[in-house]
């Protein structure tokens, strides 16, 4: 038989039965019965050399080193501690299973299975291969369908078709009785335009509507059948201020609008004033009750976010309220004048010009005469003779004869005085005569 099938032969057939040997069995080949020629032996595994024919020291698989045998285990097992014994390997245990999430791993002699967490439900049975397979009651024979009736198999369950068919008109309930269809119902408009459907025991007449229709109603154009009056599309509304109209077959209903509630003493719809129910929690300064709804305003200084409802500061500067300097401040702004003006007591927001010259404290110190000028004072000399110091504020002598502006003659010498000149003219006596200029 084989090392390998020897092994096989005795853990079915011998294990158990301790005792018994199998050479002498009369199913089993004797060994002296089987001849290998030297080419099958080169062709055999290379684990069975001569001392490993005829099961050796091995349980399973056994290699021949010539001064030694080596000992070894087919896949699934493991070798133990006393070197010749396999044991089977627990890949459930160890972790070297490959089973899936929803499957649990079951340990068999060599190898492992994977099987279903949890059971298919009712109508379906679990296959080796852990799927779900729907069972046929009807082939099976577990469906409780009575004689009269066919089983019908359906995923997971069955269906007991009654044998008895239904005349037209009918239909089969879940017992098989046959009952009356009502074609005014199930079917969409049965009867042409004008008529009404009344349902018979299977089947159903169609009968001309009545030329009077009832309150809700109106004859259409054609007077053949009735169509609804709506209540809510004509000129004069049923419904009071602050309702809204919805209409139905033959009726209407009036409903508050959304902002108004419903006063069961005057039985209308009042303004819901949301500003007084929800104080200070719907606007961030003041809230304005209007009907049906709300809005925020804000105080002096601010301007609405565009939420709707919160404030932020108003910058006052973009729209030039001041004469001249603008500064903006947190809900206000402020006015402030340049050098030489101050802000008028009247509105605040103007500048006036300061009239340096005329103040009491002679604020312009000039030295001839103070002249005021917008924002400013100059000050100025006499026409002729003085000029401007460099200061701007005294006066200087001019001096004509060294600036050479006098209008002295040859003959004439220049004299210089405040604010002019003098011209001399010196005759000496007889008998004299000018010693220089002077």
């Amino acid at each position: 038989m084989g090392y390998q099938c020897g092994i096989v032969f005795r853990t079915c057939c011998v294990k158990g039965q301790e005792g018994i040997d199998v050479s002498i069995s009369d199913d089993a080949p004797k060994k002296e019965q089987v001849e290998i020629s030297k080419e099958e032996l080169d062709q055999e595994d290379p684990y069975l050399h001569d001392g490993c024919r005829g099961g050796g020291p091995c349980s399973q698989q056994c290699r021949d080193t010539g001064s030694s045998y080596v000992c070894s285990c087919f896949v699934g097992y493991q070798l133990q501690s006393d070197g010749v014994n396999c044991e089977d390997i627990n890949e459930c245990i160890t972790g070297t299973h490959s089973c899936g999430i929803g499957q649990t791993c079951v340990n068999t002699l060599g190898s492992f299975r994977c099987q279903r967490d949890t059971s298919c439900g009712t109508g379906y049975e679990l296959t080796d291969d852990s799927r779900c397979k729907d069972i046929d009651e009807c082939e099976t024979g577990t469906h409780n369908c009575p004689p009269d009736f066919i089983c019908q198999n359906t995923p997971g369950s069955f269906r007991c078709r009654p044998k008895l068919q239904c005349m037209n008109g009918f239909i089969q309930d879940a017992l098989g009785n046959c009952i009356d269809i009502n074609e005014c119902v199930s079917t969409n408009m049965p009867c042409p335009a004008g008529q009404i459907c009344i349902n018979t025991d299977g089947s159903y007449p169609c009968q001309r509507i009545s030329p009077s229709c009832g309150r809700g109603y109106h004859l259409n154009e054609d007077g053949t059948r009735c169509v609804d009056v709506d209540e809510c599309s004509s000129s004069n509304q049923p419904c009071g201020e602050g309702h809204v109209c919805i209409n139905a077959p033959g009726n209407y209903r009036c409903e508050c609008k959304s902002g108004y509630s419903f006063d069961v003493i005057s039985r209308t719809c009042i303004d819901i004033n949301e500003c007084r129910r929800y104080p200070g929690r719907l606007c961030a300064h003041k809230c304005e009750n209007t009907p049906g709804s709300y809005y925020c305003t804000c105080t002096m200084g601010f301007k609405l976010s565009t939420d709707g409802r919160s404030c932020e500061d108003l910058n006052e500067c973009e729209s030039s309220p001041c004469s001249q300097e603008c500064a903006n401040v947190y809900g206000s702004y402020q006015c402030y004048c340049r050098r030489g003006f101050q802000l008028s007591d009247i509105d605040g927001i103007s500048c006036e010009d300061i009239d340096e010259c005329a103040l009491p404290t002679g604020g312009h110190i000039c030295s001839f005469r103070c002249v005021n000028i917008p924002g400013s004072f100059q000050c100025t000399c006499p026409s002729t003779g003085y000029r401007l110091a460099p200061n701007a504020r005294n006066c200087q002598d001019i001096d004509e004869c060294v600036a050479e502006s006098h209008n002295c003659s040859f003959n004439e010498t220049c004299f210089n005085i405040q604010g002019g000149f003098r011209c001399l003219s010196l005759e000496c006596p007889e008998n004299y005569r000018k010693s220089g200029d002077t």
